[in-house]
């Protein structure tokens, strides 16, 4: 591996860190407005909250949802490696 290419991936996993960072912090306000949302009496301020529910709902779903798809390539990527190995391991006749 070359160094711009070990760069890159230490960039992504900082990324892909911070961002699993703030949804677990939304996820931590989203339980806040949900408690506010069974309080609230206020039909505007009712209207507001259910808004920021929805995003503090849809954001953290996209970051999961792109955490399981890195997995999942990671583990082909891992498959691929080990198919690649035992075929050149293995003698030819």
């Amino acid at each position: 591996m070359n160094s711009k290419f070990k760069k890159i991936i230490i960039a992504a996993f900082l990324i892909l860190i911070a961002l699993n960072s703030v949804a677990f912090y939304i996820l931590q306000e989203a339980i806040g407005i949900a408690k506010a949302i069974n309080n609230t009496e206020n039909k505007e301020a009712l209207k507001s909250l259910e808004q920021k529910q929805i995003l503090s709902d849809v954001l953290p779903s996209l970051v999961f949802t792109i955490d399981i798809v890195l997995i999942f390539f990671l583990c082909y990527l891992l498959i691929k490696m080990l198919f690649k190995s035992l075929k050149k391991s293995t003698p030819t006749q």
